[in-house]
């Protein structure tokens, strides 16, 4: 074995993977699986017991520390999402923000580790800041006064050669996700069937979706429910009724609005607003992550749905 080299003992790994399924499966259990305690404090108390746990030789370089420390906390979180039998689509969504602060704080600990001057002062600075502010952060969504507005609408506005009644005439007919969606988007299945090709008032088109947790088996089946709530000469607009698909975990979709503006060439104006409620923490992360998913989706639906054809959006069109 090479003394040199940053180890940590299997059972260890074994040890914190039970602790932390126990942990996160206790936060659903209480309602507390969306919040930042899931998010923020669960991963920086991991990779916390993990530091503790690895041997660090000081002949080992500390960006080889750094390295070796996001492999096993890498193995950690996605080893306890297979016990959990929850998708690895959450171990990815939050990594980022685990990988951040993991970065900055080996960030700091290179930087005062080649000071020679206060260095009491220095390891109470390294010893407490970043706890803080992951303590701080933490507290966010977790009372009304410390919760970011979850209401939220995004917008995606683009032009077509195509008039109002053929854009209608596309939305009452049946529908087929076949164009190429943003890489975010590809994250999340299509329907396995759609029962729509209706534009009446009332009528209720019914979406089927089956998630595979793990890429290729562990699957979640759902359903959506939209009902056409509004018909208008250049208005439509949609209700969500039922959503038990996946991403109903992350947040909560109320519906769509579709205005068109007729343009003087002849073309038209579609301006596709979805309507969702947020369901993660830290708003700061998920609240611009989900509105870049409610855009993109936006733009694929007038793509397959409305105009049935590749789109641009407008500059400004928001």
């Amino acid at each position: 074995m090479d003394h040199d080299a940053v180890t940590i003992r299997p059972a260890y790994i074994l040890y914190v993977i039970g602790a932390a399924s126990l942990t996160i499966r206790t936060l659903f259990e209480t309602g507390f699986g969306n919040s930042t305690l899931l998010y923020l404090v669960v991963p920086f108390a991991i990779s916390i017991v993990l530091c503790f746990l690895t041997t660090k030789p000081t002949k080992t370089g500390i960006w080889w520390r750094y390295l070796a420390h996001l492999r096993i906390s890498s193995i950690v979180f996605f080893a306890t999402s297979a016990i959990l039998f929850e998708g690895f689509l959450c171990v990815l969504m939050f990594m980022p923000i685990y990988y951040a602060f993991v970065t900055v704080g080996f960030a700091f600990a290179a930087v005062f580790d080649k000071r020679e001057d206060g260095d009491h002062y220095n390891n109470i600075f390294k010893a407490y800041s970043i706890p803080l502010v992951v303590l701080m952060l933490a507290t966010e969504g977790l009372t009304p006064a410390t919760t970011w507005e979850r209401e939220n609408s995004a917008t995606f506005v683009a032009e077509t050669r195509q008039d109002v009644a053929t854009l209608k005439a596309n939305m009452a007919a049946p529908i087929a996700f076949t164009g190429e969606r943003a890489w975010f988007l590809q994250l999340f299945p299509l329907p396995d069937r759609i029962l729509a090709g209706s534009l009446g008032v009332g009528d209720v088109h019914r979406l089927d979706f089956t998630y595979k947790k793990w890429f290729f088996t562990n699957y979640q089946k759902g359903v959506m429910k939209v009902r056409i709530a509004e018909v208008s000469p250049y208005r439509i607009r949609t209700q969500i009724t039922e959503n038990t698909a996946y991403l109903s975990h992350y947040m909560v979709i109320h519906g769509t609005e579709v205005n068109f503006t007729p343009r003087p060439n002849g073309g038209t104006r579609v301006a596709l607003t979805v309507k969702y409620r947020r369901l993660l923490d830290p708003a700061w992360y998920f609240g611009p992550m989900q509105n870049m998913a409610a855009k993109q989706s936006a733009q694929y639906l007038i793509e397959s749905v409305i105009a049935r054809h590749p789109v641009e959006e407008v500059s400004g069109g928001e």
